[in-house]
């Protein structure tokens, strides 16, 4: 909450929105993939924000990673990538979002040496 308060205050927010944007927060560590990736962080397995580049078929492609996250589960064992879009933002572009999140986990795949799976997930 003060987090959401100070960041608030820094782009002129009113009470209202910081008061929306924390509960979107906290509504969102509940879902199921974040909470995968909370698990992920105590482990010291958690990225965030982190930039890649792919090359591909003489195509340069380069993006920042808002969430990826290693695990091992019976069905899976690599890297599940997190792309956040807003209900809006899905809305006007779903399928280059989704394009997007398979190219990201691409070059973490890439990168890692790891299967690595994508999540498009609307907050």
């Amino acid at each position: 909450m003060a987090t959401g308060a100070v960041q608030g205050k820094i782009v002129g927010a009113t009470k209202e929105e910081i008061d929306a944007a924390v509960a979107t927060v906290l509504r969102a560590k509940t879902h199921p993939v974040l909470q995968r990736a909370a698990k992920a962080a105590k482990a010291g397995y958690l990225r965030r924000e982190v930039p890649v580049l792919l090359v591909q078929d003489q195509t340069v492609a380069e993006g920042i990673v808002d969430v990826a996250f290693r695990e091992e589960t019976p069905d899976f064992a690599g890297w599940t990538v997190v792309d956040f879009k807003t209900d809006r933002e899905l809305a006007e572009g779903r399928d280059r979002y989704v394009r997007h999140v398979q190219l990201y986990s691409r070059a973490v795949s890439a990168s890692t040496g790891l299967p690595a799976r994508g999540v498009l997930l609307a907050i």
